[in-house]
């Protein structure tokens, strides 16, 4: 994609909007900032989302070998890896197609069929759903682990801390996790789980980090 790059997009004057658009929709200005800071801000406040689940490592803490070292440098390391991988691609995105014609809905497929790379849209298809679930089985890893620990304390119902005598893992606490995300799924749609996945994940992260700044 960098080969169909192009810095004019970056630096689309209003007149060119006008010219190129017969949309009535909110377009922007124009420029580095179409949408103003405004809109990165709001824009960043969303995106927080797609690093959701570095946290994940933490709770692997009783399995792992020093982890007072290994954990602070694996998600150091993993938002790095992260941060470096999502920049890259809205970079190259942003120089391939101007900002007002990108897909929400499917961006990368649709950026390589605007440029006449229509080959590739279905390897990045493939490659997309191939993340999706993978992510998926990420995101379901840490929900089990802190239903078997509040189970635990009695918090909530002990049976859900019940660990299978073979597979040596929190079975109901896994299987009701499943159900309440498919459910949550069913009845909202990815927007608005998007929108409060950040915030809720946000708001938890503020009140450790405050929590632990007491503790200490």
């Amino acid at each position: 994609g960098l080969t169909k790059a192009h810095l004019h997009n970056w630096d689309i004057s209003p007149a060119e909007i006008k010219n190129t658009t017969n949309t009535t929709g909110t377009i922007g200005s124009g420029g580095f900032f179409p949408f103003g800071i405004e809109g990165t801000l709001a824009g960043a406040a969303t995106c927080f989302y797609a690093f959701v689940g570095f946290d994940l490592v933490a709770t692997t803490g009783e399995e792992t070998k020093n982890p007072q070292r290994a954990i602070p440098m694996s998600i150091c390391f993993t938002l790095l890896v992260c941060s470096i991988v999502y920049c890259s691609v809205s970079i190259v995105i942003t120089l391939m197609v101007p900002y007002y014609l990108i897909n929400p809905d499917a961006v990368l497929p649709e950026a390589f069929q605007y440029v006449n790379l229509s080959a590739l849209k279905y390897v990045v298809g493939v490659g997309a759903l191939t993340g999706i679930f993978t992510s998926l089985l990420g995101t379901l890893l840490p929900l089990p682990r802190v239903l078997y620990a509040i189970a635990s304390d009695g918090l909530i119902f002990r049976f859900i801390a019940w660990i299978h005598p073979r597979l040596q893992t929190p079975m109901i606490a896994t299987i009701l996790g499943g159900i309440v995300s498919a459910i949550m799924a069913l009845i909202f749609d990815l927007k608005k789980l998007v929108e409060m996945m950040s915030i809720g994940t946000l708001l938890a992260y503020s009140l450790v980090s405050i929590s632990v700044l007491f503790l200490r």
